[in-house]
């Protein structure tokens, strides 16, 4: 385990974001069938849950950067897991760009599709951080 500050608060930050970003997405349906105002979910959507993503993604790098044992980087960029976690966190940005379009613009029968792509993005995520294979 890496034992350094730094890493454990970006650890924290990269959590807290994971939930902030996927979290209301399992709620999305609901608020869709409670006729909640479909601008109001882009707002939700562009503010809060894209930017969330960004900040999972940063956090990502930082926790590279910081995570030395005893002077040798326990994470590396060429390490697999890393480069396919950098994928699915770019995808899941572009999926939930496309979901808050879908709202501005009144096409929300796209959402559904849009948001199982963004459960299997964080399903694989998880898979990933958790086994990091090729590690």
């Amino acid at each position: 385990m890496v034992d350094n500050t730094g890493f454990q608060v970006l650890l924290l930050i990269h959590i807290l974001a994971a939930v902030v970003a996927f979290g209301g997405n399992f709620v999305q349906p609901m608020l869709q069938r409670a006729n909640t105002d479909d601008a109001a979910l882009a707002k939700v959507n562009k503010l809060i849950q894209l930017p969330a993503l960004v900040v999972l993604f940063l956090a990502g790098i930082g926790l590279i950067l910081t995570s030395k044992v005893e002077g040798i980087a326990l994470f590396k960029f060429d390490q697999m897991w890393i480069s396919v976690a950098f994928l699915v966190v770019i995808v899941a940005i572009v999926l939930q760009y496309l979901i808050a379009r879908a709202y501005e613009i009144g096409s929300t029968s796209a959402v559904p599709g849009l948001t199982g792509g963004l459960h299997l993005c964080l399903i694989v995520g998880l898979y990933l951080m958790i086994w990091k294979p090729g590690l």
